[in-house]
């Protein structure tokens, strides 16, 4: 099965395009046939929120459309199309695909009403991240939902740690967070946390310390006991959730319900409720190392073996293999087109091509337009 992975990653030297075309060639190496299609119309602002979206596809924006051209082009050598990053692909544009389409997205709740909501339903399938948000998808009419976790990436641990030498080895920092500390919501419960455990390591955006050298990351994470996970809303949702058991870690983490869809509630990880109840948590994780082994070389186990990033990817390829199985292509062919001509049926008859003629022909007279207007008014005014 070849996939098509469309993102919003622009061209830069830190998490940017060859960040994901790294990953890509990784799954590719472990099996997966997946390649790269890069979404990205200003790499200013890369990712386009729906209603700038449908402005530009209702008025026939000619970048938006050469890029849906080329797009389209390029799926007809894919039997899957993968809307990363859930961004930047209008719905009625997705509507008119025959390739098997999926939704991802990692930014629920907070960019629901303005990303993923009004999109979302016209996949054959979403992807999401936040397990908590799963039953969001559906009160939307998305039919097939499934859970994408983050998981962690090659470079996001020590792959030479091994479960005897957490239970066995030495971590001289008792606590550590690396997380921006400017959202309003979190920053004050970061802040209560911070007041308890002065001591710890904090870096990133906000934080007095700044933030902390990538190739100093994972060594700081292999010397931690414990790892504070806070969130903004509900979750988890981050690479945090993933890479603190990855490196040894034993992680104490919010939104406990979901957690636990996650890891084995008190075998693997801790969760919480409350700031308040996070505090004692560390306070008594701290004191009794022998259980914190136990949790961090529990939690480790489960990372390395689930949630590495080729086991989180196929989790990907199995949940399209079985919707995709359940329905029927030629209907859903059909289906999609009345649906998509009679949202637009001008577009669908003339084709994106000829939409481009037009548009550069409509430029142009207006162009000229404006010059006779000016040279009356100018003649009027003279």
């Amino acid at each position: 099965m070849r996939i098509l992975l469309g993102h919003t990653f622009p061209d830069r030297t830190d998490f940017g395009s060859s960040w994901i075309e790294d990953w890509l060639a990784r799954l590719r190496s472990a099996g997966i046939e997946v390649y790269p299609f890069s979404l990205v119309l200003d790499h200013r602002r890369p990712v386009i929120y729906f209603n700038e979206l449908n402005f530009l596809w209702r008025y026939r924006d000619r970048r938006l459309l050469t890029m849906y051209q080329t797009l389209a082009n390029t799926l007809l050598e894919y039997e899957v199309f993968i809307c990363f990053n859930g961004a930047n692909v209008h719905p009625e544009f997705v509507r008119g695909l025959e390739c098997f389409t999926v939704y991802g997205c990692f930014d629920d709740p907070e960019s629901s009403a303005k990303l993923s909501k009004p999109v979302a339903a016209a996949f054959d399938m979403a992807m999401v991240g936040n397990i908590a948000e799963i039953d969001a998808y559906r009160s939307w009419g998305v039919k097939n939902v499934r859970w994408w976790p983050l998981g962690f990436r090659q470079d996001d641990y020590d792959s030479s740690l091994t479960g005897q030498g957490i239970l066995d080895g030495h971590r001289d920092i008792e606590v550590a967070l690396l997380c921006e500390r400017v959202t309003r919501y979190r920053k004050n419960r970061v802040d209560q946390f911070v007041r308890a455990f002065p001591d710890g390591a904090y870096y990133g955006q906000g934080w007095p310390s700044g933030f902390l050298p990538e190739r100093q990351r994972i060594p700081l994470l292999q010397r931690t006991r414990i790892g504070i996970n806070i969130h903004n809303s509900t979750g988890p949702i981050n690479f945090r959730t993933f890479y603190l058991p990855a490196n040894g870690v034993m992680q104490i983490c919010d939104n406990k319900s979901h957690l636990g869809q996650v890891f084995d509630l008190g075998v693997e990880a801790i969760g919480y409720d409350s700031i308040e109840e996070a505090i004692e948590l560390t306070r008594y994780y701290l004191a009794h190392d022998d259980e914190r082994r136990r949790i961090a070389a529990a939690g480790w186990k489960r990372a390395i073996s689930d949630y590495n990033e080729v086991a989180c990817f196929k989790k990907v390829v199995d949940a399209i293999k079985e919707v995709k199985s359940s329905i029927n292509d030629k209907e859903c062919r059909q289906e999609t087109v009345v649906v998509f001509e009679e949202n637009d049926r001008f577009l669908r008859r003339l084709g994106i091509r000829a939409i481009l003629a037009i548009w550069s022909g409509l430029n142009a007279l207006v162009l000229k337009m404006r010059a006779v207007i000016r040279k009356v008014l100018s003649s009027i005014f003279r």
